[in-house]
């Protein structure tokens, strides 16, 4: 008799975990008349499937409203949520369901819950851009100043995401232009980050505040809308961040509207960042024609050199951009570019990290270096590797060798330590200079933990047989050959200590 009972209630059991899931099947698909037909059977409305979603919610983000108002009338919870605290207004709020959500505001469903994270359904709504959406919480006294753990309100994803109507509803209902996020951005900022203009100015005209910050982000984020519109509401033309003016910020990235606004603004067109590199240099890099062109035309100096003395067409020729050397070419008289030098390695990859071996971590020996691309005319050769990570000022300087013969088409690895060692017969008569270390030979990357750092082993062509004597340091050497690089190139490495 007792296990007839046990059976019979497993029976139950099992069907009744069967109607459960046909619920919520059918509230998902719409299907009013089977929710009907399983209500009427008595089948637990609110039971959650394996995510913790129950019926109403599953039918609420689906937009199904003639079924939430079925399971409403049989008392399902409208303000049930799922393990990450989302509710079922929320979900109908982030799919604009908005008869949904009109009927689950009507029906009792509470539009200040939050999630586990902090965001309501206002939050939902105002990221998707749905104003009616908002509009209806609003009505419903939806609190716009609810943040979300990271201090993001509604009005910043509204800004964030461009949504103009719903940063017009928010403003109209009391939303602060002045509130921060935990990171101190405000609406503002975000607006201004993504090229949001108008955006920009109606926050700006409700309070918020600006400042350098997102002028810099407004260059390095090519928006010459919001640059024009800052400029003009009187921001900083000579704003830097890192030591890079905002015409550079705007040239490395090709950035023709936002070079343009800035030009407009009065930048000085010739400003240069700590390394005394210039917008024409960066942008000559980028391989940015147009914006190249614009700069010439406003009077950048075609001739300028940076700290390492490479002029905006060599930038142009170290990244292959022959159009641009070609123009820049025209502009200095048609004198002919530095070559770009390809560097090469058997040892290290571009930009990927320095194999142990060659680190102070591991064996400190020197790698192997090639390269091709030579110009005519060179006399000799010199390499210093540099870490632009480091130094005070920066580079940190780990080898310095010169007078390698121009015949030469590498350097072999693992170069001696001892000073009065002799050099490999292939190149007789190199000398390695003083590092950073104070020590005439490689040393290897030894960084501190936590950051990556990235290794420059700079190849320099040189056009006359300079008597350049032992012991020269890297400032010393590039003093000597000032005036006789007649071509450079690079291969940049990385390392980092965990």
């Amino acid at each position: 008799m007792v296990l007839a009972l046990a059976l019979a209630l497993a029976i139950a059991l099992q069907a009744d975990g069967g109607d459960g899931a046909r619920l919520a099947e059918a509230a998902q698909d719409g299907r009013a008349s089977a929710v009907q037909s399983l209500i009427a059977k008595g089948v637990n409305i609110d039971e959650p499937d394996a995510t913790g979603m129950t019926p109403i919610m599953l039918a609420a983000a689906q937009g199904h409203t003639a079924v939430v108002r079925l399971l409403i009338a049989a008392r399902a919870n409208v303000n049930a949520s799922d393990r990450d605290a989302v509710t079922v207004l929320m979900r109908a709020a982030a799919s604009n369901r908005i008869d949904t959500v009109a009927l689950l505001l009507a029906s009792g469903a509470d539009p200040n819950l939050r999630t586990r994270d902090g965001a309501t359904a206002l939050t939902a709504a105002a990221f998707g851009g749905y104003d009616v959406v908002v509009s209806r919480l609003l009505e419903r006294r939806a609190d716009p100043a609810l943040a979300d753990q990271q201090g993001r309100t509604p009005l910043m994803a509204a800004a964030m995401n461009g949504h103009t109507p719903v940063v017009q509803a928010l403003l109209a209902k009391g939303a602060s232009a002045t509130a921060a996020d935990a990171v101190g951005a405000t609406a503002l900022r975000y607006a201004a980050a993504r090229g949001h203009a108008d955006i920009v100015d109606l926050l700006s005209g409700a309070g918020g505040s600006w400042g350098e910050a997102e002028l810099t982000l407004a260059a390095e984020g090519c928006h010459g809308s919001v640059l024009e519109l800052l400029l003009k509401k009187g921001g900083n033309i000579k704003a830097t961040r890192d030591g890079r003016p905002l015409l550079l910020m705007a040239a490395a990235g090709g950035c023709a509207d936002a070079v343009r606004a800035l030009l407009n603004a009065g930048a000085d067109v010739n400003a240069k960042d700590g390394t005394s590199r210039t917008a024409l240099m960066v942008a000559a890099f980028a391989g940015s024609r147009d914006v190249v062109q614009m700069l010439l035309d406003r009077g950048a100096d075609p001739k300028g050199m940076d700290d390492l003395e490479r002029t905006p067409a060599m930038f142009a020729a170290l990244s292959r951009q022959d159009d641009v050397v070609e123009l820049l070419e025209k502009a200095t008289g048609g004198r002919t570019a530095p070559a770009g030098i390809i560097v090469e390695s058997s040892t290290l990859k571009a930009d990927q990290p320095i194999p142990r071996d060659y680190t102070a971590d591991g064996r400190n020996m020197s790698p192997s270096l090639t390269w091709r691309n030579v110009p005519a005319g060179t006399k000799q050769l010199a390499v210093v590797c540099e870490d632009h990570d480091a130094g005070n000022p920066p580079p940190f300087v780990h080898w310095v060798i010169y007078r390698i013969p121009a015949s030469v088409k590498g350097l072999p690895e693992n170069l001696p330590f001892d000073p009065d060692a002799s050099m490999p017969p292939e190149i007789a008569g190199a000398i390695q200079g003083v590092s950073g270390f104070r020590r005439p030979f490689y040393r290897g990357p030894a960084p501190p933990p936590g950051k990556e750092h990235h290794y420059h082993f700079i190849v320099y062509a040189i056009d006359a047989d300079l008597d350049l004597k032992p012991g020269l340091t890297r400032a010393d050497l590039l003093a000597a050959v000032e005036g006789h690089v007649i071509g450079q190139g690079e291969l940049v490495a990385t390392y980092e200590r965990k």
